[in-house]
């Protein structure tokens, strides 16, 4: 089979597969599965680009009858080879307990939504426990809503919770926690300033108050601190470690700090606050976590402080599992970047359609079984891994495309004049597979509208196959936007341009998001604006439907009046 042959098949399936044919999976299917063809990848990539547009043209039923006949042995699913999930270290049936641990200071984002469903899978196979435990132990940017916005992505993605906690509910403990450390001479009172701190932990050298200050003094110090004697970074809780480890965060690293900001949830009860890896292994042990499954950003370093401060405080820390962190070609994935983008104004919320936050995800279209896929797909492994919106797209394709009614639509209307030819009505379905969504009536007059996408096409003496509908011949060129056509039959012609149309219509506006971000800057002019016409029956529709509009992609929705606005959510 030569390549030529290879890329028509490939694409045949993809596009029989999930509805429409996309570039980028064909593309890199080739250069996987066909080694030979890597060395000729820019000679072929034209050649795909053309023959996916070619057969994404076709009827569906064109399609359908191509791959059935010939490539029968392609179309069976695949058995999932490969395990998807990371090996568990100690992990028995019935006794495995995971949590989802995220800090409520932003609303969740995919990575954090993937990882979630790497635990999620991981209790599921070892009919285990799932904790939603929210590290909200530092009031700054803690808000009610974040809480509400991960318990709705949590359930919205049809992930289990067999518990719920709120790390800030036991402040008492890690006081407690902390007196026991100081009792035992394994932390101190540091009231040294940042600047001191940070040189001689840099020089690997103790302070005067890691050298002076008794336990007594500590513990009146602790008081002090709880009783608000103390402004914030005035004196912090340090654990004795080693000021000459060459892991730099066992140099006497900082357990609680005080804190004199507002907590959304206790207000100004607490003046006293835990670092994150002082409380963690204290709620790792009350909740009875047994395998912490988290990605490699977190780091070793930090690892080996919570189980040196697990130790110190007689608890025997969890089986801890690493995976690389996901990220997304062309959209940010860490929390911190996402919300300096929606507070400078660079885009337009949380919500924001180019984001891959929950918000924006679930606003878009995308479905919640998506996520598990993707995991099941790509796996949690230790090498890197970078996911393309491609991926994305056909999965979510696979799920909407069964009930997504097919309607049409044209951009940038090119006018046709038939004029020899009554109007009429055809009857077309609404989905070309799935007869239970039923027909729609579809009134045609003396002008039709075609994509101006299709204007190498319109030209005089051209023969027109109107899909579903007849054949025209363009007879006239009136201006570049207006053309005379004559009815030239009924026939199904072959080897003939099949074209898009609509007829009575409804203005329709769809916003396109692209990627946001193109060679690690920001894309200016990734959020799109098209104008076009769609056939009248979109205003039967209801708001928040997902539909195909044929030959331009799937849309979602958002607003039914006069004009119809929808969002792009791929194609």
């Amino acid at each position: 089979m030569n390549a030529e042959d290879i890329i028509f098949k490939e694409t045949l399936i993809n596009a029989y597969k999930y509805g429409s044919a996309d570039t980028k999976i064909v593309f890199q299917k080739l250069m996987s599965y066909y080694p030979e063809l890597r060395q000729r990848a820019k000679e072929l990539k034209p050649i795909v680009d053309s023959v996916v547009e070619k057969i994404n043209a076709m009827l569906r039923e064109e399609i359908e009858s191509i791959v059935e006949d010939k490539y029968p042995e392609d179309i069976i699913e695949e058995k999932e080879e490969k395990d998807f999930l990371p090996p568990l270290v100690n992990a028995e049936k019935g006794k495995v307990v995971v949590r989802y641990p995220p800090e409520p200071s932003k609303h969740p984002h995919i990575g954090q939504m993937l990882s979630f469903c790497i635990n999620h899978l991981i209790a599921e196979r070892f009919e285990g426990k799932r904790i939603l435990r929210f590290d909200d132990t530092n009031p700054s940017k803690i808000k009610e809503e974040y809480y509400d916005s991960f318990r709705e992505a949590i359930l919205w993605m049809g992930l289990h919770i067999d518990e719920e906690v709120r790390a800030s509910d036991y402040m008492n403990l890690y006081y407690e926690k902390a007196k026991e450390l100081l009792t035992k001479n394994d932390a101190y009172i540091c009231t040294c300033s940042r600047e001191i701190m940070s040189k001689l932990r840099e020089r690997g050298e103790r302070c005067s108050c890691n050298l002076e200050n008794t336990v007594e003094t500590n513990h009146i110090l602790f008081d002090k601190m709880l009783a608000g004697g103390f402004e914030a970074g005035e004196a912090i809780v340090r654990l004795r470690g080693d000021m000459e480890s060459k892991n730099h965060v066992l140099r006497d690293p900082v357990l609680l700090r005080v804190s004199t900001l507002t907590h959304a949830i206790h207000e100004d009860k607490f003046k006293v606050w835990p670092m994150y890896d002082f409380e963690s292994p204290i709620m790792e042990n009350i909740t009875g976590v047994t395998h912490i499954l988290r990605s490699s950003g977190f780091g070793k370093m930090r690892e080996e402080l919570q189980s040196l401060i697990a130790k110190k405080l007689g608890i025997i820390p969890p089986n801890f599992t690493e995976y690389r962190r996901f990220s997304i070609i062309g959209a940010p994935t860490q929390g911190r970047i996402i919300r300096e983008l929606v507070d400078d104004g660079t885009v337009t919320g949380w919500d924001d359609f180019r984001l891959v936050t929950y918000q924006a995800l679930r606003k878009r279209g995308i479905q919640p079984e998506v996520f598990i896929e993707i995991v099941k797909r790509i796996g949690a492994t230790k090498s890197a891994t970078s996911i393309d919106w491609s991926l994305i797209f056909a999965i979510n394709r696979k799920y909407v495309e069964p009930t997504s009614k097919h309607l049409f639509f044209v951009q940038d209307p090119v006018e046709i004049k038939i004029i020899n030819h009554k109007p009429e009505e055809v009857e077309i379905a609404y989905h070309p597979k799935n007869n239970e969504i039923g027909k729609r009536t579809v009134a045609v007059n003396d002008v039709l509208y075609l994509s101006g996408d299709d204007r190498e096409m319109i030209k005089v003496g051209n023969v027109l196959r109107m899909k579903d509908l007849y054949n025209i011949k363009i007879s006239k060129e009136i201006s570049n936007k207006e053309y005379e056509a004559e009815f030239v039959g009924y026939d199904l012609l072959s080897n003939i341009p099949r074209i898009q149309w609509v007829s009575e219509y409804v203005p329709v506006e769809i916003i396109k998001p692209e990627m946001l971000y193109l060679n690690k800057r920001i894309n200016k002019n990734s959020l799109k604006e098209i104008q076009g016409y769609g056939e009248i029956n979109l205003k039967k529709l209801k708001v928040g439907e997902i539909i195909q509009l044929e030959r331009f992609g799937y849309v979602k929705i958002n607003h039914i009046n006069e004009k119809i606005k929808m969002n792009y959510i791929h194609g």
